[in-house]
């Protein structure tokens, strides 16, 4: 059953692959889904498999290029309009695009040389329920990252469980996209810090950005006190 549903998905794989190489798909929504499946089908292959670090190189392409596009899509879109009218938007875009644009094409050019094999080592882990006894108490950005990181594997190996729990799939949704959005924060200041930003203004921002992560990691230990990390 297991090598049945992992044949399968591998060739739902190949098809989705075969369809963005071919549509030269780039856009926001187009990289991102292309690093959902790649993430879920990484969940249900075992990390002795070669094709394990195929997976992951795809994944590891495509992080600069999501990175640019929550840069100007979510943090920036994230700012009060009395920053943004004191930004020089048009030339931080214009830059990004044309890192994009040459990121872009080095993801293509390594899709295009992907061989995805009709099967693979299953990952046996894939029904262990568990979860880390971690206890994250401040807003430590290295910490909540590494949590993300395990939260993000637990929820996709939820997804592939038999049978399903919603309730918990959606708990661990809820908790990965709140410390993605702490984490998106962190990284769109850092890299709005290599533009040329006046000092006071940049300081405003950070201040700015300190103190919504700082309601986003109160949402995310609400959460924790109710459903705790025994999920």
């Amino acid at each position: 059953m297991q090598n049945k549903l992992l044949s399968k998905k591998l060739e739902e794989f190949k098809k989705y692959i075969g369809q963005f190489i071919l549509k030269r798909r780039s856009s926001v929504k187009s990289i991102h889904s292309l690093r959902v499946n790649s993430r879920e089908l990484l969940s249900l292959v075992s990390v002795d498999d070669p094709f394990s670090t195929e997976l992951k190189k795809v994944i590891k392409q495509s992080n600069k290029i999501r990175d640019m596009d929550v840069f100007i899509q979510t943090y920036l879109g994230s700012l009060p309009k009395k920053y943004i009218l004191k930004l020089d938007i048009k030339t931080i875009k214009k830059f990004i695009n044309k890192k994009r644009e040459k990121k872009i094409k080095e993801l293509h050019l390594y899709l295009k040389s992907l061989v995805i094999p009709h099967s693979a080592e299953f990952e046996n882990n894939v029904h262990n329920k568990s979860l880390k006894s971690i206890k994250i108490e401040t807003l430590n950005q290295e910490e909540l990252h590494k949590y993300r990181i395990y939260i993000k594997k637990r929820l996709y190996n939820e997804k592939n469980s038999t049978p399903l729990d919603e309730e918990r799939v959606e708990i661990l949704t809820k908790i990965k996209d709140l410390l993605g959005k702490i984490n998106d924060n962190y990284n769109g200041l850092k890299r709005l810090n290599h533009f040329v930003v006046k000092h006071k203004l940049y300081k405003e921002i950070q201040d700015f950005t300190n103190i919504e992560n700082l309601k986003i990691f109160k949402e995310f230990k609400n959460i924790e006190d109710e459903y705790g990390y025994a999920l």
